[in-house]
C-alpha cells in the first residue's frame, strides 16, 4: 500500500500563507448565504485558487436519481467560490464493506471520503489512508469549521494524537427503531409494540395472514435485531472491529466483553435461526443487498428497521404516497439504557494521496457552514425536491418518487447542528422517542476511546474473514444448529488471533481509563 505523506510539504509550498480564509466567493461575488458567516479578507491573504481543480469524493449510500442535477448546482457555486468542482461517487449499502478498504489498498485517485468509527476510521488512519489535518491546515483552509466544531469532537478524532477526520458536529443516538404498517397492525388487532417479543408477534401474524408479503425483508447488512436483543441488555460499544468484543457502557472500568461468548448472544442466535425457519425474511437473505427501507416502501415487506433518522424519513415518504398504510415507528428499548454516538460516528477525511488537499478542505468548510451548500446537498433543489414552510421547516416534495429524497445524497459527513432544519412531516413519534432516549442516556469516557490497531493488523484481517464466513449466517439465522454455529465462530476467532487482539486492546483501555479519571 503506497501513501504519499510528504504531499502537503510540496503542495503547500505553492500556496500563499494567510492569516484567515473566507468561505465566500473569491472573485468579487457576495456570499450566497450571508447568514452562514463570513470573514472579510483581502486578496493578499486568500489562498491561491487561480488554477481550477476537479475533486473526487466518495460517499457511502445508494446514489439518488437526481444527483447530477443537484451537483450541477453545487458545482456552479464551487466554481465561483473556490474555482473547483466535485464529483460524488457512491459506494452502495450492499457493496461498501468490500469496496471501501480497496479505495486505499489500490491507491485510488480521489480527494475526499466519508469516514466514521463504524467503518474503522482508526484502523484506516493508522494504515496511512488519510491525510493528517494539522491545526495549521485547518485554521487556514477551514476557518469556519474551526470556529464551529466542539473541542470534544477534535479530541475524539485523534488517532495516536493526530487528527485525520473533520467530524460532523451533531450528536446522534445509536439505537434503532422499527417501522410497521399501522393498517395491518389494526387489521389484526396487534397491540402497540414495546419489546422485541411484540415485534415478533407482529411478524408472526403477517407471516400467517399476508402470504404475498415478506414480514421483514432483512439482508446482508443486518444489525438491528442484534441491537434490540443484545444492545438492550449490555449497552455495548464495539472496540475490536469485525468481532463482538465490546465494553458495556454501564461499566466505566473498561473491562472487555466478547459478546459472542455470552448467553445473550446465544439466545440471539437461536431466535434468528427460528425466525429464518419461519420465513420472516427471504431464504436468499445472505445475498440480499436491497436496503430494508426500499423493500418496505415498495410494498414488498410489512416492516423495516434502522436508525431513527432514516426510519423517520421512510415513514414520511411512505405516508405521503400511501397514507392508507398509516405507517408507525416504535422504540423497542422500552426504557433500557441508551447512549449518544460520539462525533466521529460521521465525518469526512482527505485521501493521503490527494493532489488538492487544500481545496478539499475549503470545500468541506463550505459544505459544513454555508446554508446554500448544506441545503442543496442535504435536501436537494428548492422548488423541485423541497420547499420551506412559513415556519422554516423542510417540506419534502415527490414522496417515494422524488429523485432526491432528504439525506439521500449521503451528506452525513458534514452534518452541522446549526444548519439542520426541522421536517414539516416528521412522524409525531420521533420527538417522544428521542425524549425517552435522552432520559435513559448514560455517559462514559470510554465512548471517546479509539483502538490503535498498529500491532495487530494481521490478526484483524483474519478476524474479518471469520466474520464474513461464520458470523453473518448466524445474524440471519442461516444455520442448522445455532449453538454449534456460535461455538464454531468462537473457535475460528481464537484461531485467527482474537485473544492477542483482546490483550492489546485491554492494555490500551486500562491506560485510557487511568488517564481519564
Amino acid at each position: 500500500m503506497k501513501y504519499v505523506k510528504t504531499l502537503m510539504t510540496v503542495s503547500l509550498a505553492a500556496v500563499m500563507l494567510m492569516a484567515g480564509c473566507s468561505t465566500n466567493s473569491s472573485q468579487g461575488t457576495a456570499s450566497p448565504n450571508p447568514t452562514a458567516g463570513s470573514n472579510t479578507a483581502t486578496a493578499s491573504n486568500k489562498p491561491d485558487i487561480s488554477k481550477e481543480v476537479k475533486l473526487k469524493m466518495y460517499l457511502i449510500g445508494d446514489q439518488p436519481k437526481d444527483i447530477g442535477l443537484v451537483y450541477d448546482e453545487v458545482n456552479k457555486m464551487l466554481k465561483r467560490d473556490i474555482n473547483a468542482t466535485v464529483e460524488p461517487i457512491f459506494l452502495s449499502w450492499g457493496d461498501y464493506l468490500q469496496k471501501y478498504p480497496l479505495l486505499f489498498a489500490t491507491g485510488e485517485d480521489f480527494d475526499l471520503v466519508f469516514s466514521a468509527n463504524w467503518i474503522k476510521y482508526g484502523e484506516q488512519a493508522v494504515k496511512g489512508a488519510f491525510l493528517e489535518l494539522t491545526p495549521d491546515l485547518l485554521n487556514k483552509y477551514a476557518p469556519q469549521t474551526m470556529k464551529e466544531m466542539p473541542k470534544e469532537a477534535w479530541e475524539q478524532a485523534k488517532v495516536q494524537n493526530k487528527i485525520y477526520m473533520v467530524p460532523a458536529s451533531t450528536k446522534d443516538f445509536s439505537m434503532a427503531v422499527v417501522g410497521v404498517r399501522g393498517d395491518l397492525r389494526a387489521k389484526y388487532n396487534i397491540p402497540e409494540l414495546k419489546t422485541i417479543n411484540d415485534f415478533e408477534k407482529y411478524l408472526e401474524t403477517i407471516s400467517k395472514n399476508e402470504p404475498n408479503m415478506v414480514p421483514f425483508d432483512e439482508g446482508i447488512n443486518a444489525y438491528t435485531m442484534y441491537d434490540f436483543m443484545v444492545g438492550t441488555e449490555l449497552t455495548p460499544k464495539l472496540i475490536i472491529g469485525n468481532s463482538l468484543v465490546s465494553v458495556d457502557l454501564k461499566d466505566k472500568s473498561g473491562k472487555l466483553i466478547d459478546i459472542a461468548q455470552t448467553p445473550q448472544y446465544l439466545e440471539f442466535a437461536k431466535k434468528m435461526a427460528d425466525w429464518n425457519k419461519k420465513g420472516y425474511w427471504s431464504q436468499n437473505a445472505l445475498l440480499n443487498k436491497t436496503p430494508i427501507k426500499d423493500s418496505f416502501l415498495a410494498g414488498k415487506s410489512a416492516s423495516m428497521a434502522g436508525n431513527i433518522q432514516d426510519m423517520s424519513l421512510g415513514v414520511t415518504a411512505a405516508n405521503q404516497k400511501h397514507p392508507e398504510w398509516k405507517v408507525e415507528l416504535f422504540d423497542l428499548y422500552n426504557g433500557k439504557a441508551t447512549y449518544v454516538n460520539p462525533y466521529i460516528g460521521n465525518g469526512m477525511s482527505i485521501n493521503a494521496n490527494s493532489k488538492n488537499p487544500e481545496r478539499a478542505l475549503m470545500l468541506l468548510d463550505l459544505f459544513r457552514n454555508n446554508a446554500d451548500y448544506f441545503n442543496l446537498t442535504t435536501y436537494g433543489i428548492k422548488g423541485k425536491h423541497y420547499e420551506l414552510t412559513a415556519d422554516k421547516k423542510i417540506q419534502a416534495l415527490g414522496g417515494t418518487d422524488s429523485g432526491y429524497k432528504i439525506d439521500s445524497g449521503s451528506p452525513w459527513g458534514w452534518r452541522t447542528e446549526g444548519l439542520i432544519k426541522p421536517l414539516a412531516d416528521e412522524p409525531k413519534e420521533v420527538a417522544a422517542i428521542k425524549a425517552g432516549w435522552t432520559k435513559t442516556a448514560i455517559t462514559n469516557p470510554l465512548l471517546n476511546f479509539v483502538f490503535d490497531t498498529t500491532n495487530v493488523k494481521n490478526e484483524l484481517a483474519a478476524i474479518k474473514n471469520v466474520k464474513d464466513q461464520y458470523r453473518n449466517p448466524i445474524t440471519l439465522g442461516v444455520v442448522n444448529d445455532p449453538a454449534d454455529a456460535v461455538k464454531t465462530l468462537n473457535n475460528k476467532d481464537k484461531e485467527a488471533g482474537l485473544d492477542k487482539v483482546i490483550t492489546e486492546a485491554q492494555k490500551q483501555l486500562d491506560d485510557y481509563v487511568k488517564n481519564n479519571k
